[in-house]
């Protein structure tokens, strides 16, 4: 094969690192991450552990593997069981709207699609987005709507839950109250309704 080798760095994980957030910091693909250091399971990764970061790789290239990798360093592969609910806690007019709308997509079957924001498919902050007609599509920009609550179990219902830091949020999705949220999870688990006992999030903001 002719031409360089692509050169690479190497980081320590650090609590709440995931690879795809790692991944979009250093502008690489999940795929590429998982490769350079041959790991089982994109969703396993520890705390003070050495990863080699490639470079000359793009973020485009999401597959399941990547698609997949939001929860902690620490968390494992284990799904996150869906469970059927309505909310009880009183939403507002819009934000009530928006809840219809994600349950409404979580029960027709749509998939989750990295990247999406249609009814063809949709990721985590696609679906906020759509669900609650927002300008903002990433989690990054949908974080700066609101000011950050973190007594998460009492988010309402209509708040935006996140997972991650207040400036690296890695994952979203739209609170039903009483500590269930809907969510296009993942690749694994689809979109639908969640707990917050399986996976808690960091803050939430209410619009």
């Amino acid at each position: 094969m002719s031409g360089a080798q692509a050169s690479a760095s190497t980081v320590r994980v650090q609590a709440g690192n995931t690879v795809w957030s790692l991944a979009q910091q250093h502008h690489v693909s999940v795929n590429a991450i998982v490769s350079a250091n041959q790991l089982a399971n994109a969703n396993r990764i520890y705390v003070n552990q050495k990863l080699t970061i490639p470079d000359g790789q793009t973020t485009s290239a999401a597959t399941t593997s990547g698609a997949t990798a939001h929860h902690s360093a620490t968390t494992t592969t284990t799904s996150s069981p869906k469970t059927t609910t309505s909310s009880t806690t009183t939403a507002s007019a819009s934000t009530g709207g928006g809840i219809a709308t994600a349950l409404k997509i979580a029960n027709s079957n749509v998939p989750y699609v990295y990247g999406g924001s249609s009814m063809s498919g949709f990721d985590c902050s696609g679906l906020v987005q759509y669900a609650l007609g927002l300008s903002a599509r990433t989690t990054y920009q949908q974080t700066k709507l609101g000011t950050h609550h973190y007594d998460v179990a009492n988010a309402p219902a209509g708040a935006i839950l996140f997972w991650g830091s207040d400036s690296a949020p890695y994952h979203d999705a739209i609170s039903l109250g009483n500590g269930k949220y809907v969510a296009a999870q993942n690749e694994t688990d689809g979109i639908g309704v969640f707990s917050q006992s399986v996976w808690q999030p960091s803050y939430y903001i209410v619009l």
